[in-house]
């Protein structure tokens, strides 16, 4: 039986918010959604981030202004470094719930899912799951479609989609291919991966680094170098590469 059979019906969502009353009043809500399953809750970032080690998360209800570190300051590190209890699927879909307007542009670049203003209306707080739903279902089905890649780990074998390959590195007869989850080393040269996953969105941007074009944030001029940008990591393009890799980015905007 696979992990989604053996979990209740229903969403599985974590609320976080410093204020006991609004925590209270969204798993009043909570409790009438039919789309909400298991609820848990969290008072600050931290302990939301221990809740998201323990268990599978579908949606995190987040508040901004907490205590600590933001609410978007824990949406950031999910989005750069999803939880361990994520790396079987598509992290959690964020929905923020919130007393001010003001930081919506700034949550939505963080890949929010919604933007919900307190008070809350059951009516809005349906529309968001629903969003947040589509969302999840739409990535899980890209994820299972993904070709993929086995690596040995110890004695198992891992299956990891080529999508949640960042960027890979070059290490001698190997390649180490590096994720959300953690890095892999693949028993293929870097040369060989750069052909064959070309067309599966792969980039070469060094003789000793490959890049995912999906991955990439942000691309950067230092003092006449080209920096590529994806999570956790800055990647240099070697001189040569650059007027391809400038191509390449330009054409994928």
């Amino acid at each position: 039986m696979t992990d989604a059979a053996m979990r209740p019906p229903g969403l599985s969502i974590l609320v976080v918010d410093d204020e006991p009353l609004a925590v209270s009043q969204m798993t009043w809500l909570l409790a009438a959604e039919p789309q909400a399953g298991e609820v848990f809750t969290a008072t600050d970032a931290r302990s939301a981030e221990q809740e998201l080690q323990r268990r599978r998360i579908d949606v995190v209800l987040l508040d901004i202004h907490m205590p600590g570190m933001s609410g978007l300051g824990l949406a950031r590190r999910l989005r750069d470094q999803p939880s361990a209890a994520v790396q079987a699927g598509p992290g959690p879909q964020v929905i923020f719930v919130t007393a001010d307007a003001h930081p919506a542009v700034e949550a939505f670049e963080l890949e929010a899912r919604d933007y919900l203003l307190k008070p809350v209306r059951a009516q809005r707080l349906a529309e968001a799951l629903r969003r947040a739903t589509a969302a999840r279902e739409a990535a899980e089905q890209e994820r299972q479609e993904s070709p993929r890649v086995s690596v040995l780990q110890g004695d198992s074998t891992v299956l990891i989609a080529l999508q949640d390959i960042r960027w890979v590195q070059a290490h001698g007869d190997y390649a180490r291919l590096h994720t959300h989850a953690g890095a892999y080393l693949l028993r293929t040269p870097l040369a060989e991966l750069a052909e064959a996953w070309q067309e599966h969105g792969f980039l070469r941007t060094h003789r000793s680094s490959l890049v995912n074009v999906a991955h990439v944030q942000k691309v950067t001029r230092r003092q006449g170098h080209m920096i590529i940008e994806v999570p956790g990591a800055e990647l240099e393009v070697s001189r040569r590469l650059m007027p391809q890799v400038r191509e390449r980015l330009e054409a994928g905007r």
